[in-house]
Parts: C-alpha cells; structure tokens; sequence
C-alpha cells in the first residue's frame, strides 16, 4: 500500500529521552471528531516531520523528531487497524541524537510488519557522522541493536537517507553524500549485501539529492534523485542489480525521467514502485517562468512509456508546484494532484488546488487544464495559502488532499476528497475537513491494507514549543472514526515447486517468497468486502518453471480465504525443427 509526502531539500527546523516500552497499548483511537484528532506525540518543547506506512495488520506505523532542545531524536510509534497506540505513549526512541537542524530521513515496513527507519546519525559535522539503519518487530523491538547497522564508511559529508524493503526478504538503503547517491543492500540481520560503503552512483556530474528508493523485480531496486549541476537540476533514476547493486538501465548511464524542465534547487521529488519491475514518477518543474505537474512512467527495463518528456497535466498558464500523483496498476492510470497559484500586477496571490487522471498513453482524461478542486481564491494574507497536496489510491479513483491556511491563520484545516474515474466527486459532501484547529504542518499519508486512508501532521506552534505530532483516519465513505473491520487472511497452497526465486504477490503488492511445496498465508489482511487477487510476480528458476493460480481473485465474504492454489510445471525444452520436417526429440 502506498504512503505518500512531499520532499524538498534537506530541512533546517527549529529539544525527552524516553524507555523503550513493549505491547503496552493505551486508550485511544480514531476520532470521529475533526476539531480532536489522535495525538500521537506530546513530548516537551516540540515534535516534527511526522512519516506514516500502512503494516501487513491493516494499522500504521508513525515516525517523527522531538526538538531542538532534545537534538532531533527519531521516535517510532505503532497503531492498530482502530488507531489505537500499540506502546507506550510517545514511542519508542529510535535513535538519540545531538542535532542542531535535520536531514530528511526514511520509514518503511516489510510484509512481516517490521519497520525500518534510515537515519543520519548522530551529531552534525561530527568526523563520525554516518547513515544508520534500525529495524524494529512488531513488539517494538531493535534487532540491530540501540544504534542501528551503519551503512555509510567514506569520509564525507552525508544527507538524507531513504530505505526500502525488496521483494527477496532484504532492504535497500540509499542516501545522498558529498561524492553521489550511493546504496547499500542488507539482508534480515542486518548484513551488508553489496560493496563496503555502498555503491556510488556519480553520473553525471554534479550535486545529487536522494528522491526516493523503492523495490523493483527479482530483489532489484530502482533509486532517483535530483542531478544538480550550474542551473540545470535534472530528475534522474537508476535500477540496481539484486545481486550486486550494479546499474541495469542505460547501459550503467542513469535515465533522465524528464526530457524537458527544470527542478527547483532542494527540491528531489520521491516516486512510486508501479509493482511490475518499474516505477511511476512527477515533479513540478520549471519550463521558462512557468512550473508545471509532470509524470512520467518508466517500465523495468528502463523505457520512458509516457515520452522523452513526460507529460504535463494542465495547460492552465498559472504556476502549478507542490504535486503529488498516485498509481492504479492494474489501468496503468496515474492520478495527480497539485497547487495552482497565480500572482497578478498588484502582487495578489492567488492560491487553488487541480487535479488530472494520466492514462497509461498519456492523454489527459479530465480536459486539457484538469480538474478545478478549488478555484483559485485570494491568499494574499495567508487565510486562504494551499499547502501540502497528497494523492492516495483508492479503488476506481483517489483521494486528493491539501491544507488550507498558512501563518498568521490560527485554523488551517486538512480537506480530503475522493474522486472516480470521470473525476466527479464520491462524496454528496464533495470534500471533508478531517482536521480542523490549529496550525498543520508536514501532512503526509498512506492507505491501511483494509483501505481505508490515516494521515499524520506536525500539529501546533512549532515556533513556540507547542508542536504534536497528530494523526486522523479516514474511510472510504468520507466518515471518520468508527470500529476496526473485521479483517480476514488469504492462505494458498502450492505444489509442483523444483526451482527457486517464485514469488507471489497480494493485490499487486506485499511479496511472499515461496520456498517449496506447501500451505501459506500473506501477512496482509483485508477488510471484509475487499476484493483480493493473487498473482505470480515472478517464476522459479533451477529448474525453469511456469507456475499458474486457481481461485486467485475473489471478494473478502466474512471468511479467511483458503481455496487459492498454485501449481508450477517444468518448462521442457523447445522444439527442434530438423531439415527432413520432422519434430527433434
């Protein structure tokens, strides 16, 4: 399931050493109320740059620092498919740090439910600064001990760090560093995989700033950043070999995603996995004076499906930045949402929010300028500032949100609405404020494996001491709060299986690597209702073999699913055609 932010370049912000608590839940839970939303942090003086992904067990995980005063310590906390706290309040400590301002850093989950989070670590400047990387199990536990596995060893400065599991049980970790963005991949307990110090991508020249990691096929992983050299700041993107991280797109020579347009300095977009070898990409990027939302698709062999350039979403001649976009892999439709913005001769601005569905040929299927959200309204004191766009999937459509409101507004409210395929709105109320009071800040969010959506902010005066990390859900109904649903598994059972390297996949994602014969179960569970469809990601090999799925799609009836089988079959070898006509044997 997908989890979603926005980045820009490393981030100055403006201090609690807590125990580490196991399985001690408190009482909380989703809020039915917008103006009372679940405080997931409180910890003195301050908290920020909150993160949340979806668990295998329909909840959540959220991360985020403390303050200043304590040195940006990264604290973990886990929640259930209700919302409720799984520790203790205020989370786990992740890592204890003495920094003064922060780089961005990284949170993912694997289908077993473990967390990791890449980090730099722990002092700035420090001659031992280094990326770490902590893995923490369901119960709250750091199996790579209270510092995490150091991944960086060059002597050089480093920024910030991105992890991500793959699809063979391992994780990739990449950062951005004074020489390149270099990755490292390691295996469940924490085993560096590839080259000491990690693999070095370092064409073209000049600065580059990690976007975005994410798994590709077979173990493979893609990675992009932001190639900044003079004027010209390029998005580009790599694939990485499973076995070695070496370069498998191009040639070793990274692909550029966009043919045309100009990142803003600091600015490194993340991206999407699109669950078959490649990934799904956008931006906004300068074209003369004009910003615009761009996408682009690239496929696992590293072709661009979406042209040189990509395509831009909207003809409107007003600025378009802060995108977000979000994938349906089973149309290849890409949804994207940003802010539109307009600044006339009086130096008014204007402020708005459009939306665009991306076929998978390109065409824009919400009219040449897209879909209004909000019509461009006067935001010149910052009542009416849009901020913070995220898109998240949703079944025949997405959701877009935004914030409303920049300082000096008091109240700056997070709307989310859900649209179909057409881009008419889901909801007889059309947009629903799912926090309300308050400053919001760093919005971000992802969707639970049962489908509803949670997002998680930086809430309060952060200037003033007073920032909470916050969090809301909200379902596909438009409502917020309510009950836990009743959640169910889907088991398969396999036989035939010679080779190695099959691996299955649940609705296009949470990977399970088959070992041999057998009965098994996909970490992920599904709300009742939900529809499920199992898949073969990838064949075995050792032998060559072709594995098929009966009874591999249906819908969730108040049940386990257990009728899924697959059988695999060695492939022969092919048939020789000799000159007298006749088959070989």
């Amino acid at each position: 399931m997908q989890a979603q932010n926005v980045r820009h370049a490393w981030r100055v912000v403006a201090a609690s050493t807590i125990a580490l608590f196991h399985w001690m839940p408190v009482h909380a839970q989703w809020s039915a109320d917008p103006a009372i939303n679940l405080v997931v942090s409180d910890i003195a003086n301050g908290n920020t740059q909150p993160k949340i992904v979806p668990t295998p067990d329909g909840g959540f995980y959220v991360s985020w620092f403390d303050n200043i005063a304590a040195g940006f310590d990264i604290h973990l906390q886990r929640l259930d498919v209700a919302g409720n706290a799984l520790w203790a309040h205020d989370g786990i400590l992740v890592a204890d740090r003495s920094y003064s301002f922060t780089y961005d850093y990284g949170l993912s989950a694997d289908s077993a439910g473990n967390a990791y989070v890449s980090f730099n670590c722990c002092e700035n400047g420090a001659g031992d600064e280094h990326i770490a990387v902590s893995k923490v199990t369901p119960d709250g536990t750091l199996v790579w001990g209270d510092a995490g596995v150091t991944v960086s060893t060059a002597v050089e400065a480093i920024y910030n760090a991105y992890v991500a599991p793959t699809t063979d049980g391992n994780v990739v970790v990449a950062w951005s560093a004074d020489s390149g963005v270099r990755a490292q991949k390691l295996d469940a307990d924490g085993n560096a995989l590839w080259i000491d110090g990690g693999v070095l991508l370092d064409q073209p020249a000049g600065l580059k700033l990690l976007g975005g990691v994410q798994p590709a096929d077979t173990g493979n992983a893609i990675v992009s950043w932001s190639n900044q050299s003079g004027s010209a700041h390029i998005l580009r993107a790599q694939k990485l070999a499973s076995l070695d991280g070496s370069a498998l797109w191009g040639g070793g020579t990274s692909v550029r995603v966009f043919g045309a347009g100009n990142l803003q300095f600091g600015y490194y977009p993340p991206f999407l996995a699109d669950g078959s070898g490649g990934g799904v990409f956008w931006d906004y990027d300068a074209v003369g004076v004009q910003f615009v939302p761009r996408v682009q698709h690239i496929d696992a062999n590293g072709n661009l499906l979406l042209g040189v350039d990509g395509v831009v979403a909207t003809n409107d001649t007003s600025d378009h930045t802060d995108t977000s976009a979000t994938f349906d892999a089973a149309t290849g439709d890409i949804y994207v949402v940003w802010r539109d913005n307009f600044t006339n001769g009086g130096g008014q601005s204007f402020d708005g929010v459009s939306a665009q569905r991306v076929d998978s040929t390109g065409a824009l299927q919400w009219g040449a300028a897209g879909k209004v959200l909000v019509p461009l309204t006067d935001s010149t004191n910052g009542t009416h500032s849009i901020s913070q766009p995220v898109a998240l999937p949703t079944p025949d459509g997405f959701l877009a949100s935004w914030v409303t409101g920049a300082i000096p507004a008091a109240s700056q409210p997070l709307t989310v609405t859900r649209l179909d395929t057409a881009g008419n709105a889901v909801w007889a109320a059309q947009t629903v404020d799912i926090k309300t009071e308050r400053y919001t800040s760093r919005a971000e969010g992802a969707v639970s494996t049962t489908g509803y959506a949670a997002y998680a902010w930086q809430d309060g005066d952060d200037g003033a001491g007073l920032s909470t990390i916050r969090a809301q859900n909200i379902n596909l109904d438009g409502t917020l709060g309510g009950s836990a649903p009743a959640i169910y598994s889907v088991a398969i059972d396999v036989s035939g299986l010679l080779g190695s390297g099959l691996t299955l996949q649940l609705n296009g994602g949470s990977d399970l690597v088959i070992p041999g014969d057998g009965g098994y179960t996909f970490s992920t569970l599904l709300a009742d209702g939900s529809n499920y469809a199992v898949t073969v990601f990838s064949n075995p090999s050792g032998p060559d073999q072709t594995c098929t799925v009966d009874n591999g799609s249906g819908t969730i009836d108040g049940a386990d699913v257990t009728d899924v089988t697959v059988t695999c079959v060695t492939n022969g070898p092919p048939d020789q055609i000799f000159t007298d006509g006749f088959d070989g044997p």
